[in-house]
């Protein structure tokens, strides 16, 4: 203490809080609420205390010894104990008011959908504490807070037309969500206090999150008290049955929990592209998906890597145009341990799902190569850096870049009903080519081709250019892709329509005369031409398509 201040640690304003926070709902309850309880529902409840009780303790005042530790008990941590002890309250929440629907005795229907109401709306909550749901959802406020008004609301509703004696329930309920909702978007929103609070000046840093966490936790049993008190009224004598279903809904909660852990690895046998890459700091790379659209590319990965090891990595994807070499679109997200179990200890390493969307600019060039390019790296300080590519089965661009894919942005088709010059067997379809009347040996030739497609490329494809003196004499020939390099052939679409100024080079001996020009396509792989015809269907010999006459002087 000094010049009339008094120094205090955030650690013990927090121990402050969650004393008088708690001590007083508690005596309350026991005292008004907890009596009224059957003796099943008595027994969960205070079990379900006592366990967060332990839990806050634990995070609080127990010194870990690693990393592991640290993260398996803190209040403000994902996938550990913590946040698993309040998936399982929020479903048992949810659990007990769909029993309560299931064998309530009521005059009225509306008491029965109300309680199925507030069963699914728990479970929902419940998978969204441990599986961040909402993290996944654009603008997901705008979804919870009317799911909120509405329990709220028919809580209210509910309240004013049940007798006094069971009016409590729903009093207890609303005061759970209101100081549930408290800690979840109250506190959520508070600053960082770094300097005082009135006259106490603190020594470090206060963060609310641990005061968040406590007022969410204490809510939701309030709210679970509430649900039990009106599953008491409902069946004062419910049968051994219902009891032990009550009593394993923990239980069979933490199962479902454990199933949805797998899920990604189901993923990656039905529906993603399977991947065995290993990076630097022990993350493996299993499999993706890449799904993109004109606005947003989104890339899904299935990774694995022990719980040591993901402290402060995170993954990046770049859109990169092939010909240049320049990334025309990023996202880096930090890693997302989403669908991972992690209780088994730090050597454990599930596959988890990793969603990375990436923004693509509307200025970004369409009927362009990307390339999809993944790269992982570890905060250190202030730096990032890069690690390092082990071993990988996928092409790398670089020691930490990976080559996931290729994509082409596409346009929409016009559609507008044209008469083709040649149609191409695999689909590819010449509109039309600007040929120039004259040129001059020792120049450039500036050619234009209009090209459409009706099928997906696949493969790669070459455009030749011939042109033949009518005397019979030499021949002369350019090959080259029909977009150029900035959209092979393998990426072109169904709906393409695009055109290319070809600039080919004259040799300077190149013999004055008529020449008759020709063009065609020819697949890469085994340099076969593709068939074509004409707008009436009449092949062209050799898949030659004239283009008509060019004098060279």
């Amino acid at each position: 203490m000094g010049n009339g201040e008094l120094f205090v640690s955030p650690d013990t304003i927090n121990r402050i809080f969650i004393i008088s926070l708690y001590l007083p709902i508690v005596l309350i309850s026991f005292w008004r609420l907890i009596p009224d309880l059957s003796q099943s529902a008595k027994r969960l409840a205070t079990a379900m205390l006592a366990a967060q009780v332990l839990v806050i303790l634990w995070s609080m005042e127990w010194e870990p010894s690693s990393n592991f530790e640290r993260w398996l008990q803190v209040l403000t941590g994902e996938y550990n104990i913590p946040a698993t002890l309040a998936s399982i309250q929020l479903a048992l929440v949810g659990c007990a008011a769909l029993l309560t629907a299931r064998i309530v005795k009521a005059r009225h229907i509306y008491q029965r959908l109300y309680n199925i109401g507030v069963g699914l709306a728990f479970l929902f909550l419940a998978l969204d504490e441990y599986h961040k749901i909402h993290e996944r959802m654009p603008n997901w406020g705008a979804y919870y807070f009317p799911l909120g008004a509405v329990v709220v609301l028919a809580t209210t509703v509910l309240a004013i037309y049940s007798p006094r004696r069971a009016r409590k329930w729903q009093v207890c309920l609303l005061a759970g969500l209101a100081i549930s909702g408290a800690g979840g978007i109250g506190f959520e929103l508070m600053p960082t206090v770094c300097d005082s609070i009135g006259p106490f000046r603190l020594n470090k840093c206060l963060l609310f999150s641990t005061i968040e966490e406590a007022l969410e936790f204490v809510g939701v049993w309030l709210a679970l008290v509430a649900v039990l008190g009106q599953f008491s009224v409902s069946a004062p004598g419910s049968s051994p049955l219902v009891q032990r279903t009550l009593y394993a809904a923990p239980i069979l909660w933490v199962f479902l929990l454990l199933l949805i852990s797998f899920v990604p690895v189901l993923e990656i046998r039905l529906l993603a592209r399977q991947a065995s890459v290993r990076f630097q700091s022990g993350v493996n790379l299993h499999g993706y998906t890449i799904e993109t659209s004109r606005e947003v590319s989104r890339v899904r990965l299935y990774a694995s890597s022990k719980q040591g090891n993901g402290i402060r990595l995170g993954y990046s994807i770049h859109l990169v145009d092939q010909v240049s070499g320049i990334s025309v679109a990023r996202s880096d997200e930090w890693e997302d341990r989403r669908n991972g179990i992690w209780l088994f200890g730090p050597e454990y390493a599930p596959i988890y799902g990793q969603m990375i969307e990436v923004e693509i600019p509307p200025q970004t060039p369409v009927n362009r190569a990307y390339w999809v390019i993944l790269s992982l790296w570890r905060k250190n300080g202030g730096d990032y850096a890069r690690r390092m590519v082990l071993d990988s089965d996928l092409e790398l661009l670089s020691e930490t870049q990976v080559l996931l894919d290729e994509l082409v942005i596409p346009t929409e088709a016009d559609n507008l009903p044209t008469v083709p010059l040649a149609e191409f067997e695999n689909g590819f379809i010449l509109e039309a080519a600007d040929l120039p009347v004259r040129a001059q040996s020792g120049e450039t030739l500036s050619i234009s081709f209009a090209w459409r497609s009706n099928a997906e490329g696949r493969e790669d494809h070459a455009q030749f250019l011939h042109l033949g003196l009518e005397e019979a004499g030499p021949w002369f020939v350019h090959d080259q892709q029909p977009l150029g390099p900035r959209l092979p052939a393998r990426l072109w679409y169904s709906g393409l329509a695009d055109s290319e100024t070809w600039r080919v080079p004259l040799p300077a001996d190149l013999a004055p005369g008529q020449y008759s020009v020709f063009t065609g396509i020819y697949r890469a792989r085994d340099q076969e031409r593709v068939p074509a015809s004409n707008a009436e269907g009449a092949r062209f010999v050799d898949g030659r398509v004239p283009l008509g006459r060019l004098t060279v002087e």
